[in-house]
């Protein structure tokens, strides 16, 4: 899904992944037009035709282990999908590619994969297989530091958990599901630690089993609820340097993929009657200024420029606070 790669903390992977796969296939025309995009991952700048990396029918009786591995990879991931009936069809042809190339199987992932059921039913047992070899770390790296340097950071986590749930293919991978429940397992310790009610069950759910793929549901599972994180019983400087995090997070997901100028001039109003929060550096204190000194999107501010200004203090706050 696209706008995953305008989530400012997603990009680092976006870029990582490209440079993998273009040093595996070599260079490519249509490579210049990708690294226009994910240097910014601005989503109208997304491209549509891109020739990526993939097994070809060669590679199984020429480089055997490789085309294993590199389907296996496939798989870990895709497994995870939210069921419907395109993803089963693409699932499918994994399950039927590995029974035609049984012999590739290396022989602690043989017998693994039941001749009968959904693509899903076949493949779940050969991906938990591949998540115990080849453990799963979440991603982002959901670490945060002490006092309210730690809320901005949570706040900045908790924006980001939302942004993928906009893009429910990309929150269902397993590194993914695993950040999605550490930010709700640390949301969670805060509201227990002063009494607040607020629980996340029905995400934790989700994150655990089946993303869902109906708008409706995913509103009712996951939007919902994390729309109602943090409460005024929070003190009063944790909730601020958590809102001023999650506001900036928007504003940059916003400038990158939504482009929605009410939100810009909303998100950016309300940063502005934050304060900063103790122990913020001057490196993210000019950061914020600098994002604050550029017109709204309603004034006729640059797009560009606001998702930079914004790219840059978050990534200032989530790794020097």
């Amino acid at each position: 899904m696209p706008g995953t790669c305008g989530i400012v903390l997603e990009r680092a992977r976006c870029n990582a992944d490209f440079r993998t796969l273009q040093t595996l296939r070599g260079g490519d025309p249509t490579d210049g037009a990708m690294e226009t995009w994910l240097a910014t991952g601005n989503l109208a700048l997304a491209v549509k035709e891109w020739n990526g990396m993939y097994v070809p029918d060669k590679a199984w009786p020429e480089e055997p282990e490789f085309a294993w591995w590199y389907t296996a990879g496939l798989i870990s991931i895709a497994t995870s999908l939210p069921e419907n009936a395109a993803t089963t069809a693409y699932l499918a042809h994994f399950s039927d590619t590995l029974a035609d190339h049984a012999d590739s199987i290396p022989a602690q992932f043989r017998g693994l994969q039941p001749s009968t059921g959904s693509p899903f039913v076949r493949l779940r047992p050969l991906q938990a297989a591949l998540l115990e070899a080849v453990p799963t770390s979440p991603y982002p790296d959901p670490s945060l530091a002490d006092g309210t340097k730690g809320d901005a950071q949570l706040g900045i986590y908790q924006s980001t958990l939302q942004e993928l749930v906009d893009n429910p293919l990309a929150l269902s991978r397993p590194e993914s599901r695993a950040f999605g429940l550490a930010v709700t397992h640390r949301l969670q310790e805060i509201n227990d630690e002063y009494s607040t009610g607020t629980s996340f069950p029905s995400v934790v759910s989700a994150l655990s089993g089946e993303i869902p793929s109906d708008e409706a549901a995913v509103n009712e599972t996951l939007r919902g609820p994390l729309t109602h994180s943090i409460s005024t019983k929070w003190p009063i400087g944790r909730r601020q340097a958590f809102l001023l995090g999650n506001l900036i997070a928007q504003v940059a997901y916003n400038a990158a993929v939504l482009r929605d100028p009410e939100s810009d001039a909303n998100f950016r109003g309300a940063v502005a009657t934050l304060p900063p929060y103790a122990g913020m550096s001057p490196r993210v204190h000019a950061d914020i200024e600098t994002l604050q000194n550029i017109s709204y999107a309603t004034k006729g501010g640059d797009w560009v420029a606001i998702n930079a200004a914004a790219s840059r203090a978050v990534i200032d706050m989530a790794t020097e606070p």
